[in-house]
């Protein structure tokens, strides 16, 4: 569905002349100042962010390239490189259509819960993005472990798998890495689609059903389309970030056989000196796909405003059914709780073997993980390098917002530019990202090698596209006549950012900074590539607890950081409001 009245609203923003008072003294320079000031700021905003995050991306891959391209010339010779790169494209593709489908049936089903408890319907399906992925992987190895996980012992004692002694189901394998990745980037793509699905009008689905359309036709032919630049944002988000996967991999796959390029790429950072050369030619696949699918997003959404509906936030108008409750709280348990189930069982146990019989309950573990200065000191560090480079990140999102929905008056270039830059960083791996920083910023002048700065550096390359895309939502869908009408009345360009767009964005503020604090806090891929002796977050402690098999110890760590990643969500929402549960 399009409107037209969308695009002559974008033309009086591009083309209508300042609207202020005349015939005041000064009004020359005034007049010179409105017209050209406006835009200089903006194309320096635009080039000065550019600059600081396309500039060290690449510089990095640069390296690949020296020496007549040498390390891209080794590639071949890499042992597996085949299987690696067809392991690396089969999870992204794979964890992609998984997550497109549960996100959208999910978001379906949270419209047809009563909306008594629409609130937190909406809020469990993107429950594996409170609960540390890392944390969710290791409670899957815990439940189907071949020989020693809880639910295989279990299916072992069913009389179709009572003669087996591994399985019958192997986390550590191909579509085990696939459905965890799926189930974890569901919740990314739930909170663009429910967000756009929520502001179509009921009465649009209401027309079709009249007109004789059922209920799949209508979602077919009103409400799909009208998705269609929500979905192909989640869509593209989620297939980066599949392609450039590193937790699932490296705890299910890497010591099983199974690697992808981003485990591929650890191994070279584990040794010493690190080859930047041959990390970043092994990037350059990774790197090429990302900025192709960023163009094709481009190009597949379009002007976002042939998609304005004038939504009246009644959502769809589906009957309400507890059913659809039901089969939320269902996902929410399968996907969730069990993990943290089996990861809360091994951390008040001493050892971990499989066997019911012989869980000694007990507060050992847990206790001695909590008075560890190393764990104290980890989770200090992990809360507060998130707030800060959240905070570094909201308001430069905000101000892109502001610029790409039409809001200000910012020129077509500077739009394209910020579209770009804010989304660039999702075009390189996370652990890419990580080596790039390190590699960049522990030089001169900046010298951060051993310094929680840099810590700060890589996460607000991870949160950028986050900060940008949850403010954009809630106010690509206002009609630009709503900004024009207060300048008509008067009020200058600050007085409707201060009085109209900001409170419209709050919703979508407080969604971006929960997303940001919470994948900061528990961040894995980045903050490993990072580490050094004596800067420990909480994900890198976990791993070093993994890597040393002490599971237990394992477990209870994991439950820390989903404890501190669920108090720091429920501070968001306190200070956002009880509504921002639907926008998270």
């Amino acid at each position: 569905m399009t409107t037209t009245s969308g695009t002559h609203a974008h033309q009086l923003d591009e083309d209508a002349p300042s609207l202020r008072p005349t015939g005041v003294p000064g009004g020359g320079l005034r007049r010179l100042v409105t017209s050209y000031g406006g835009k200089i700021a903006w194309y320096a905003f635009a080039a000065a962010l550019g600059f600081a995050v396309v500039t060290p991306i690449v510089v990095y891959f640069s390296r690949a390239f020296q020496n007549r391209a040498a390390a891209i010339r080794a590639l071949p010779d890499i042992p597996g490189i085949r299987d690696i790169i067809i392991t690396t494209i089969l999870l992204a593709a794979g964890s992609t259509v998984i997550a497109a489908v549960f996100a959208v049936v999910l978001a379906s089903l949270v419209l047809r819960v009563p909306p008594r408890y629409r609130g937190v319907a909406a809020f469990l399906p993107q429950l594996p993005l409170v609960v540390p992925p890392v944390a969710v992987i290791i409670g899957w190895i815990f439940i189907f472990a071949p020989s020693v996980g809880y639910g295989n012992t279990l299916l072992r004692r069913l009389p179709s798998f009572e003669n087996l002694t591994q399985g019958p189901i192997n986390v550590y394998s191909v579509p085990a890495i696939v459905l965890v990745t799926g189930v974890d980037l569901t919740g990314i793509v739930f909170a663009f689609v429910y967000a756009r699905m929520h502001e179509i009008s009921g009465a649009l689905v209401a027309a079709a059903r009249l007109s004789g359309a059922s209920a799949f036709r209508a979602f077919m032919t009103v409400t799909l389309p009208l998705l269609r630049p929500s979905l192909v944002a989640g869509l593209v988000v989620v297939f980066l970030i599949g392609l450039g996967q590193f937790t699932a991999p490296l705890l299910l796959g890497s010591g099983h056989g199974i690697d992808v390029l981003t485990t591929e790429i650890f191994r070279i950072r584990e040794s010493y000196p690190i080859d930047y050369a041959a990390t970043a030619a092994l990037g350059l696949p990774l790197l090429v796909i990302g900025l192709l699918s960023i163009v094709i997003q481009r190009a597949v959404v379009g002007d976002q405003r042939r998609y304005v509906t004038q939504a009246s936030g009644r959502g769809m108008g589906a009957r309400p059914s507890h059913w659809a409750l039901v089969a939320v709280f269902a996902y929410g348990t399968i996907t969730v709780a069990l993990p943290v189930a089996a990861i809360t069982l091994v951390a008040f146990s001493s050892f971990w073997n499989g066997d019911f019989g012989a869980i000694d309950f007990n507060t050992d573990q847990v206790r001695a993980t909590l008075a560890s200065p190393a764990v104290r000191q980890a989770v200090t560090s992990s809360v507060l390098l998130a707030v800060i480079a959240a905070l570094i990140v909201l308001p430069l999102g905000f101000l892109a917002a502001l610029a790409m929905s039409g809001v200000l008056r910012a020129p077509r270039l500077v739009q394209y530019v910020l579209d770009l830059v804010f989304i660039a960083p999702l075009a390189v791996p996370r652990a890419m990202l990580g080596l790039t920083v390190l590699y960049v910023f522990i030089r001169p002048p900046f010298g951060l090698y051993g310094t929680f700065a840099l810590f700060v550096v890589g996460y607000v390359f991870i949160v950028l596209p986050f900060s940008l895309r949850s403010q954009h939502a809630s106010l690509v869908g206002v009609h630009a006549s709503l900004f024009e009408a207060a300048r008509v009345s008067g009020a200058s360009q600050f007085r409707a950012v201060l009085d109209i767009a900001l409170p419209l964005t709050r919703r979508g503020m407080t969604a971006a900074l929960a997303v940001m604090v919470i994948l900061l806090s528990h961040d894995f891929a980045v903050s490993v590539m990072l580490r050094s002796p004596g800067n420990q977050v909480m994900g890198t402690l976990l791993y070093d607890f993994y890597s040393n098999g002490a599971f237990p110890q394992v477990a209870a760590m994991a439950l820390i950081m989903t404890l501190v990643t669920s108090v720091l969500l429920a501070l968001t929402l306190w200070i956002g409001g009880r509504s921002a549960l639907e926008n998270l």
